[in-house]
């Protein structure tokens, strides 16, 4: 009975780690994907989630040691595609280990023709929608033991993402953007343009792209944040206003 106790005690370890850290897992190619991270979705994905306090591992990556042990020490997301000719749709579903539904996105959608652009969009479109998932934290009280027992413990680590390049633009300018395919534009000091904007839903949050780089642009009064990922490399640019 001692070991069945511990057994109980160890499951629930590791549901409750699960959804209070939200460490989660992600695909480079989604059924709906030819090839892997096409339209830059994927990365974007890992950058909406980390945006939103996710550790954030793909599933061709090389995992920690107590996740790779064991996968339920992690929940899963999958993204889902239902576009037509019409509108680009898409929705984000969490899951636990066993494949059951802890958490489904309202679906999010866009009339913007551009492919690519299309994408980007319902992305960041899915940022507000993560926020509305608030993870189950079962009471220890609940778990009956009919003898002592030690408690088994999950460590792991709940830092974000190592950032591996961080740059500071000076004196930049945040302008409202002339060409009808974008929004805004970040000015530098060269009165060249750094950065494209497009507005979401969310204020103050953008789909921000330049050459080479798609990804999240975060503005306060002062600076913005600009967010992403290069093969596998967790970027960030700081833009002073």
């Amino acid at each position: 009975m001692k070991n069945f106790s511990i057994f109980v005690l160890f499951l629930f370890s590791i549901h409750s780690f699960a959804q209070q850290n939200k460490v989660i897992i992600i695909s480079n190619k989604y059924e709906f994907q030819k090839e892997k991270n096409t339209y830059n979705i994927n990365t974007m994905l890992k950058a909406i989630l980390v945006s939103n306090n996710y550790q954030v591992f793909f599933e061709d990556e090389v995992l920690p040691v107590e996740i790779a042990q064991n996968r339920c020490k992690a929940l899963t997301g999958v993204l889902l595609d239902n576009s037509n000719m019409f509108l680009t749709k898409m929705k984000f579903q969490i899951k636990d280990c066993q494949n059951n539904l802890l958490f489904e996105t309202a679906e999010v959608k866009t009339r913007e023709k551009d492919i690519q652009n299309a994408y980007i969009e319902t992305i960041g479109l899915l940022s507000p929608e993560l926020k509305k998932y608030k993870p189950v934290v079962t009471n220890e009280k609940e778990v009956v033991l009919e003898t002592k027992s030690t408690k088994v413990e999950s460590v792991i680590s709940t830092e974000k993402p190592l950032v591996s390049e961080f740059k500071t633009f000076l004196n930049c300018s945040f302008e409202k953007s002339f060409d009808d395919s974008r929004d805004f534009e970040i000015g530098g000091t060269e009165q060249n343009v750094l950065l494209f904007l497009q507005s979401t839903k969310t204020p103050n949050v953008f789909i921000a792209y330049k050459e080479g780089a798609n990804g999240i642009f975060t503005k306060t009064d002062k600076k913005g944040i600009f967010e992403y990922y290069i093969d596998g490399k967790y970027m960030v640019e700081e833009y002073l206003f």
